[in-house]
């Protein structure tokens, strides 16, 4: 098992416990380890969260999820780009410095990892996200750009290191 799987069952566990104990830090999934995802291309790909990474010395966040094209409509894509992809915490909007996004290749049937780093100047005292919106862009038919079509994360916790 990969170190980010198993950080990210570690951070799932101590929610649980968290929970458990009524200390209402986190809210409970509805079902499984996954966060509830809202993706608006389920037609064209699937997607599956690793894990949001904290790295405490330089307050920075790394998010991780893979994208599997189940479609041949689409060979790569561009996701995370500024302004529109937010991590929303405690009411306060960060931002990935890359304003460009991640590029990835994707190949029919094969998991493709996207990961969006150095998100600045994150505190290491927030324990999740509340909502990631991402935005997406696979070509001129298929992107998001309008209200309600990124790709959004709800109750995402961040393993700090």
């Amino acid at each position: 098992m990969s170190s980010r799987k198993t950080l990210f069952i570690s951070a799932i566990l101590l929610s649980s416990m968290l929970i458990s104990n009524a200390c209402g830090v986190l809210l409970p999934y509805s079902g499984g380890i996954t966060p509830p995802v809202s993706n608006p291309f389920y037609q064209l790909a699937d997607v599956q969260l690793v894990g949001c990474y904290g790295n405490r010395s330089a307050a920075t966040v790394e998010f991780v999820f893979t994208v599997t094209a189940h479609s041949n409509l689409i060979t790569s894509g561009v996701l995370g780009q500024r302004p529109n992809t937010k991590f929303v915490a405690r009411g306060t909007a960060y931002e990935p410095y890359n304003s460009s996004g991640t590029k990835v290749e994707l190949v029919r049937g094969y998991l493709s990892e996207v990961v969006i780093a150095d998100i600045r100047n994150v505190p290491d005292y927030l324990v999740q996200f509340d909502r990631i919106e991402i935005q997406w862009y696979f070509n001129a038919e298929h992107h998001s750009g309008k209200t309600g079509q990124n790709l959004i994360f709800n109750s995402v916790p961040i393993v700090w290191r």
